[in-house]
């Protein structure tokens, strides 16, 4: 079995900006290991973690503030559904919520923080907002990368 420092390095690699408890589900570890561990691979720089208020997330240093914004939405289930839908095509606010299946309320919230943080934009088309993604390329290679589905 591998040593607890690669098992760590490579989950997070491998899954990047996933949450500690993410973490604790795949590696098997209990909550202080993961915690000693974590802090460790840290302070050596071999992961970066994104303190936010009510989140926490684990990085591989190599990834970008760009990649990291992006992938935080990847890793919402929402968000990465709707990410998905538009990735060929320009939607309407209806289409997106038939096809994501959520409520109205839900999609809305999601969709503005995605245009929010500049990753979905809309235009005027026949008197509709269409809503499309803006950095098709780059989300379609994290995609593909990290295999989110």
């Amino acid at each position: 079995m591998k040593d607890r420092v690669s098992l760590l390095t490579d989950i997070i690699y491998k899954h990047p900006g996933l949450h500690f408890s993410e973490i604790i589900r795949i590696s098997g570890m209990k909550n202080g290991v993961l915690s000693y561990y974590l802090g460790k691979l840290e302070s050596s720089g071999i992961i970066n973690i994104q303190r936010e208020k009510d989140k926490t997330r684990f990085f591989a240093p190599k990834i970008n503030a760009e990649e990291i914004n992006i992938i935080k939405f990847l890793r919402k289930e929402t968000s990465r559904k709707i990410i998905l839908t538009l990735l060929d095509e320009k939607l309407t606010f209806n289409e997106i919520t038939n096809q994501v299946s959520k409520s109205k309320p839900t999609i809305s919230q999601n969709l503005s923080e995605l245009i929010k943080h500049d990753l979905v934009v809309f235009k005027l088309e026949n008197s509709q907002k269409k809503y499309s993604i803006k950095k098709n390329s780059l989300l379609m290679n994290l995609i593909k990368k990290y295999q989110f589905k």
